[in-house]
């Protein structure tokens, strides 16, 4: 009869089955968006407190239309959340309060390594769009390492005043 498997300690993380467990400091999942025409240039999508909710996956989507390579970083991933609908905007707006700034920074520099060392996308063609209370993490993101531009929107939800074509508009502008 075949021995036992030995149950050993894991120490890294396994995605969905270590969620609102803290194992290590690692950089948050990404949902990347690529191009179909020539690559001009990479963004950093930092999601609103609402997480990365439909609205937030389209902005990607755009801007990989636009030539942009997109990587938006599950900022909730930790406590197992995606996203929080809107009618939940004072639960959301904690969740975001609850989010450590080490954290943080390193689910940024995780997707700023993703960029760099998997696809060679250098800091000086990256840029930080940062969606609703987000919009100053870009901007010191962007101070931080180095990034060509920061741009700070407003939230993407589903109301009429949401418009990504803005924000995409504001990051074509400010990218070299």
């Amino acid at each position: 009869m075949p021995a036992e498997p030995a149950h050993h300690d894991h120490h890294h993380a396994h995605g969905p089955a270590n969620r609102g467990r803290r194992v290590l400091r690692t950089a948050a999942p990404l949902f990347v968006r690529f191009p179909r025409t020539r690559l001009r240039t990479a963004v950093v999508v930092l999601h609103d407190a609402y997480g990365l909710t439909e609205p937030i996956e389209h902005c990607c989507r755009a801007l990989a239309r636009n030539g942009h390579v997109a990587a938006a970083p599950y900022l909730y991933y930790e406590t197992g959340g995606k996203e929080f609908r809107p009618e939940n905007e004072e639960t959301a707006r904690a969740a975001m309060s609850l989010l450590a700034a080490d954290d943080l920074a390193a689910d940024i520099a995780g997707a700023l390594d993703h960029l760099a060392s998997r696809l060679g996308i250098p800091a000086r063609a990256t840029g930080a769009l940062g969606v609703g209370e987000t919009g100053p993490l870009a901007t010191r993101a962007a101070a931080e390492h180095d990034l060509a531009a920061a741009v700070e929107c407003d939230p993407l939800d589903e109301s009429p005043a949401a418009d990504p074509a803005r924000a995409i508009r504001l990051f074509d502008a400010r990218m070299p």
